[in-house]
């Protein structure tokens, strides 16, 4: 736990003491609470014993044994309809970080070469055509030639990511090689790395990210770093230092967040999607014009210039456990795991619950988002939030769309997601 977690402030008391207080406030409903009487909404337990059974969990009960979309059953027609509502302004936000050469994910790079056409070109027009392609060895990767990474940059985590022993949603198992699509050569044992050159994985046969499609949610931002940010400043900090690399949110900040915005949990359904803005985006790696950064390999690597340190802040246990809770059909942030991912802790019970939690229950991930620009627009609102009719119409409720490649038996896509309010 950070030791500049702003508890010296005295508006956030310890979790025993928000707990105390239930009794007292058990009959006053959410919408009227505040920042002063603020109570945990849905307190969670302070140690988290066991991740999700991929097999028997809320979301495998919900939709079935032969279900592959999870959460994403909530998105009916009438729901998308219902989505596309919440449109009022017209305000379109692009959440996706640019793709240039170089590292653009946990150890992950994007590099391409082009076939630039002749000159003169081709008939009456002089037409000239440019072709960009991967070809031969990357300068990057120069072991993987005619390589394409389909998780990179801004990109959506499919079901067949992270898995517990191989099984992810559903019961699926992804190390069964009668599982594999289109698999070439004697899997043999499968090993604990990449296949040899005589096993050609091509992904697997259910569970693939083309089962997503394209996605129109309810987005619900929780803008956790505008909260804390107050924080900071009012403890004599820089705001612009926070988050640090091993800051862990908790569910009391996400739910502080929200009073803080005109909401509370109540305001967010089953099938919306939640972005988290922790800031660590806003540190070093966004598009806002009003303050745009280009720190990639700081954003991506733990704070650091480095190539392979990937880590960075994020959702403690407790917090992951309380977007389960919500039943959302993903779960977003403006950082690289989402959850805390730090390479100097040490690991903790579980190896990233976080991925395993949500990927194996149904839910899926979006990683890297740019959730500066939307942030900065609904800041300027926040002190309004009174005069919100309903959530529908506060400005961190918008409606969200993502387009996937339809790539099978892919673990996931490289998306460029929009906010429309």
């Amino acid at each position: 736990m950070n030791d500049q977690r702003v508890d010296s402030l005295n508006w956030r008391p310890g979790l025993s003491a928000l707990l105390g207080l239930i009794p007292m406030l058990c009959c006053v409903p959410l919408w009227a609470q505040s920042q002063a009487t603020y109570v945990p909404m849905d307190p969670i337990p302070d140690v988290i014993e066991e991740l999700p059974d991929p097999c028997d969990n809320p979301t495998t009960r919900a939709w079935g044994p032969d279900d592959q979309r999870g959460n994403l059953n909530y998105l009916t027609a009438d729901r998308v309809r219902e989505n596309l509502g919440l449109i009022r302004e017209g305000k379109v936000y692009n959440l996706a970080h640019l793709l240039e050469p170089g590292q653009m994910g946990f150890s992950a790079f994007l590099d391409f070469k082009g076939n630039l056409g002749q000159w003169p070109g081709v008939s009456a027009s002089n037409t000239i055509s440019n072709n960009e392609e991967t070809l031969g060895n990357s300068t990057y990767n120069p072991n993987r030639a005619g390589v394409m990474q389909f998780e990179i940059g801004t990109q959506l985590d499919g079901f067949n990511h992270f898995t517990q022993s191989g099984i992810t949603y559903n019961c699926f198992d992804t190390r069964d090689p009668k599982n594999h699509l289109l698999a070439e050569g004697d899997p043999g044992d499968l090993p604990k790395g990449n296949p040899g050159d005589d096993y050609v994985f091509r992904g697997h046969s259910k569970m693939g990210v083309e089962n997503v499609g394209t996605i129109i949610a309810r987005g619900i931002l929780i803008d956790v770093a505008g909260l804390l940010h107050e924080g900071e400043i009012a403890a004599g900090r820089d705001p612009a230092d926070f988050p640090q690399p091993e800051y862990e949110f908790t569910p009391e900040e996400l739910e502080r967040a929200l009073l803080r915005q005109g909401l509370t949990i109540d305001d967010i359904k089953p099938g919306d999607a939640i972005l988290v803005r922790t800031g660590w985006a806003g540190r070093f790696w966004t598009s806002n014009p009003a303050a745009p950064r280009n720190e990639r390999l700081k954003y991506l690597n733990n704070g650091q210039d480095e190539k392979f340190l990937p880590g960075g802040p994020g959702l403690d246990s407790r917090a992951i456990q309380w977007t389960l809770n919500r039943h959302p059909v993903l779960v977003a942030a403006d950082a690289k795991s989402i959850e805390i991912s730090n390479p100097h802790k040490e690991s903790e019970r579980f190896r990233r619950p976080g991925h395993l939690s949500w990927l194996n229950s149904g839910i899926y991930m979006m990683e890297d988002v740019d959730l500066e620009e939307w942030a900065a627009d609904c800041e300027l609102l926040v002190g309004d939030n009174a005069d919100v009719i309903s959530s529908d119409e506060s400005c961190y409720v918008a409606t969200l769309i993502i387009q996937t490649i339809p790539i099978r038996g892919s673990g996931g896509s490289t998306v460029a997601p929009i906010a429309v309010r």
